[in-house]
Order: C-alpha cells, then structure tokens, then sequence
C-alpha cells in the first residue's frame, strides 16, 4: 500500500493484454449525475475503458 492509503490492485486490458495498477493511473469518470460508485480506468497502453465496477442501474420508479 502506498502512502494514499489506496490498496493496490492489478488489472489487465482486454483489448490489449497491458497489466496495470490502479494506483498508477487516474480513474476515469465523466462525474455523471448519478455517481453510482462505478469504476474505470483508461488503459494506458491502448486507451480502451477497462470497467472495473460498471454503473448500477438506475430506478426510474421512485
């Protein structure tokens, strides 16, 4: 662990194979309205999104 206090974790692109640390590149997010805890990250070897926790649904109903 880093002196963030950020836990480290390994992700691996999809698209491209590239393996790296969350606490080596910035979570992307659009701060959307409806900041649901989501989180993805660009890759930095390809630039494809790499969703980690994807967005939670939205209730309309309520």
């Amino acid at each position: 662990m880093i002196g963030n206090g950020k836990k480290e974790k390994i992700y691996t692109c999809k698209k491209c194979g590239f393996t790296f640390s969350n606490l080596d590149v910035d979570r992307f997010c659009s701060n959307c309205f409806a900041c649901t805890g989501c989180e993805t990250y660009l890759c930095p070897s390809c630039g494809e999104e790499v969703v980690i926790k994807p967005m939670k649904k939205m209730d309309l109903n309520q």
